[in-house]
């Protein structure tokens, strides 16, 4: 059984798409205890440490884990990289980067076969390229081969085109590493032009994500309801829960005022607010109505007032945005729904979540052709 760690665990995205390609994750970390909560609910197996990663030791999480670092397979996560800062061509010592030298840290003391690291497509672009060399770098110097490449989740069957920046790193520098081809996208027309081309599955929209859920108006909804045994597509079908089948959990819809409800009346699919009138234009131009026949876009943090509902007036539900994420529907979130608490809310956990699909894509292609690599070695 290949073992993982899973550092700045959040909600667990990653931990459950490794989980699904068999996978166990033997320790997680993460900062804050909402998403502790949450983790731990719906993986109960998995020890968590509570602490801010630089306080915590590789024997610390070894300990937790039961188990050597000998036995550890994959290190999983992606630190803030907001304000990396540089001095020349290196990562400085500004306090910005800590989270980042954390990983490395953790990851020369236990030296797993695999690095996961996953983030936000900018870091691609930051100061022109070079913190991106300088990151490499620094996973190169405690013996890490790297490739890297920006991926967009609906090319691996998430509902939402949601571009992220993936590194897989493996220890050494005789090795070969491959990311795995995409499984959705646009078939071109058949032809000539098709013939040597792989057959895509087409792209997962969002009437493919929401056209079995239970209608939720504005204010109503619940934490828990049941689930009617009715399934549209494929995808729908691989949404059931396995802890808790024919049950959703956080469908509830936030309540808007009239003018805000006529408003999001009035912009089409596939537009934002600045369609509008500029009478009754707000000063928050980012509000995207998701068009039905697409995947949707980006679930931000902040996806009841950045992404409007196709059909009602409203913002998403927190289930409709782990839809979109590619949770199973009894993955449960805990926390406020408003940031007026210290710790994260339940849109802020589904917002920064990898999307489980995206990470079992990698896992199982890991596990496939990265992992056997190896076994001269035993």
């Amino acid at each position: 059984m290949l073992k993982t760690i899973d550092l700045f665990a959040g909600a667990g995205g990653i931990t459950e798409g490794f989980r699904k390609a068999g996978y166990v994750c033997v320790c997680a970390n993460d900062i804050d205890e909402e998403a502790k909560h949450t983790f731990t609910y719906n993986h109960p197996t998995v020890p968590f440490v509570l602490k801010d990663v630089r306080e915590v030791t590789a024997a610390e999480l070894l300990a937790a884990a039961n188990c050597t670092a000998a036995e550890i397979d994959v290190i999983t996560g992606g630190p803030p990289c907001q304000g990396f800062s540089l001095a020349g061509q290196r990562l400085s010592d500004d306090p910005r980067n800590t989270l980042f030298r954390e990983y490395v840290r953790i990851a020369a003391d236990i030296r797993p076969r695999v690095l996961f690291f996953e983030n936000v497509h900018g870091i691609m672009n930051m100061q022109n390229g070079r913190v991106l060399k300088a990151i490499v770098t620094e996973f190169e110097k405690i013996g890490y081969q790297c490739k890297y490449n920006l991926v967009n989740a609906a090319d691996y069957g998430v509902p939402q085109a949601r571009p992220r920046f993936v590194l897989i790193g493996i220890r050494g520098f005789d090795k070969k590493i491959t990311f795995p081809q995409p499984t959705h996208g646009k078939n071109e027309e058949s032809g000539q032009m098709n013939l040597f081309k792989r057959e895509l599955l087409p792209y997962v929209t969002v009437n493919d994500a929401f056209s079995n859920l239970p209608v939720v108006n504005q204010g109503e909804g619940a934490e828990k309801m049941k689930m009617r045994n009715h399934y549209d597509n494929d995808f729908q079908k691989k949404c059931v829960g396995e802890r808790n089948p024919g049950v959703i959990y956080n469908h509830r819809a936030t309540r808007h005022s009239k003018a805000i409800q006529e408003r999001y009346a009035m912009i089409p699919q596939g537009c934002n607010n600045s369609i509008l009138p500029p009478e009754i234009r707000t000063k928050k131009q980012n509000a995207y109505k998701l068009d039905l026949s697409l995947p949707g876009r980006t679930v931000t943090c902040n996806f009841r007032t950045d992404l409007i509902h196709p059909v009602m007036n409203r913002g998403l539900t927190v289930r409709e945005a782990a839809r979109l994420q590619s949770f199973d529907d009894d993955y449960c979130f805990f926390g406020n729904l408003t940031r007026k608490a210290k710790w994260l809310t339940q849109d802020d956990q589904v917002g920064n979540a990898v999307p489980p699909l995206l990470a079992y894509a990698f896992a199982k292609h890991i596990k496939e052709n990265m992992i056997p690599q190896f076994e001269k070695e035993k």
